[in-house]
């Protein structure tokens, strides 16, 4: 089958491979679309960071892996012990295989998880004709629900689990730095909660796609004041929660002094470089300052929320060929060419089904 396989700093290759097996308690998938990741251009352009070079403790997977860990795929064969799946089910995949054992385990913070591998980094992932997952990483799509839909839980399971770190609640405000794919994710949850959104990013193509998107409020940060613009929209008070989904030092500064006092500051980017704090910029303000770790108990709220409607992608996804990945995704994507960029594995690119 043809995948693609991740070496090391800028080796991905698309190869053949053989097709992998379900051992019991995991399935087969035809993987139909695996969506590219922000994580998937650190990998490539400055790995190996996630993947590794020794057997994971886990799964002992080590590179060369394939890559993809946003992926939809349909059940093709059932390992012994599966009796509520049949095939021909659309699944979803949340990437996360854990030890089941320890302490964050056991209280459902097994995002947390000190053993945790990541399908597409320490165990093979979506980007190849066929994966491989555990029962508990498939989540069934419901009727209506598109495969294409399917591969962006993972990306939007990210942005509910982000909104559920801001607490906040239906009338108050927050910030959104970065109208990338979580970005966009954080919005529409953020609307579907009757929460108001103040989205700041930099590219005219982002902020339009936001606005197609029903966003009202956009700021350009190289044309403002974001910090006095966010207190002048919410009456000098600053945004009840503000999140970094950038990952630039200017993005983080912003975040922490566009938040009002006893506000919530959640970092959800992957930052290049260290990010100063001077302490008085948190002492006086008492900002609450947070991470966001993967997601955790997100995939079943937000398949339910897609088949509803309220995660439309038509003007911010897009699909290219497989054989595509590395120019016409990772690549434009560097560039700031493309929003975001979901490979079509089973080869029917250019429609949005």
């Amino acid at each position: 089958m043809r995948a693609a396989l991740y070496y090391g700093r800028q080796d991905l290759r698309l190869t053949s491979v053989p097709e992998p097996e379900p051992g019991p308690g995991e399935l087969k998938l035809r993987v139909r679309y695996n969506g590219i990741c922000g994580s998937d251009l650190h990998e490539y352009y400055d790995g190996p960071i996630t993947t590794r070079s020794t057997p994971h403790p886990l799964t002992g997977v080590q590179n060369p892996v394939i890559m993809g860990h946003e992926l939809c795929g349909e059940v093709v064969a059932l390992g012994e012990g599966i009796d509520d799946l049949i095939i021909g089910n659309l699944v979803a995949v949340e990437p996360v295989e854990t030890c089941g054992r320890c302490l964050h385990c056991g209280i459902g913070q097994y995002n947390h998880c000190p053993s945790l591998a990541i399908q597409g980094y320490n165990r093979a992932g979506g980007l190849a004709e066929y994966t491989v997952v555990k029962r508990r990483m498939a989540h069934p799509l419901p009727p209506g629900v598109t495969a294409l839909q399917g591969a962006l839980i993972e990306p939007l399971a990210i942005a509910w689990h982000t909104v559920n770190r801001c607490a906040v609640s239906a009338g108050q405000t927050v910030a959104i730095h970065g109208a990338g794919p979580i970005g966009a994710g954080v919005f529409l949850t953020l609307r579907r909660r009757g929460v108001e959104a103040i989205v700041v990013d930099p590219s005219p193509a982002r902020r339009a796609a936001l606005a197609g998107l029903g966003a009202k409020q956009l700021l350009d940060p190289t044309a403002c004041d974001v910090v006095a613009a966010i207190r002048d929209l919410t009456r000098g008070r600053g945004a009840d929660a503000s999140i970094d989904a950038a990952g630039v030092p200017q993005a983080f500064a912003a975040m922490l002094h566009g938040t009002r006092v006893d506000g919530t500051a959640a970092v959800v980017a992957i930052h290049h470089e260290p990010v100063l704090i001077p302490p008085f910029d948190l002492l006086m303000p008492e900002v609450h300052l947070t991470g966001v770790a993967l997601s955790v108990n997100a995939f079943p709220a937000v398949i339910a929320e897609m088949a509803r409607g309220s995660y439309p992608l038509e003007g911010w996804v897009e699909t290219i060929p497989f054989d595509g990945v590395i120019e016409q995704g990772i690549d434009r994507l560097r560039r700031q060419q493309g929003m975001k960029i979901v490979v079509d594995v089973a080869g029917r690119s250019g429609h949005l089904q």
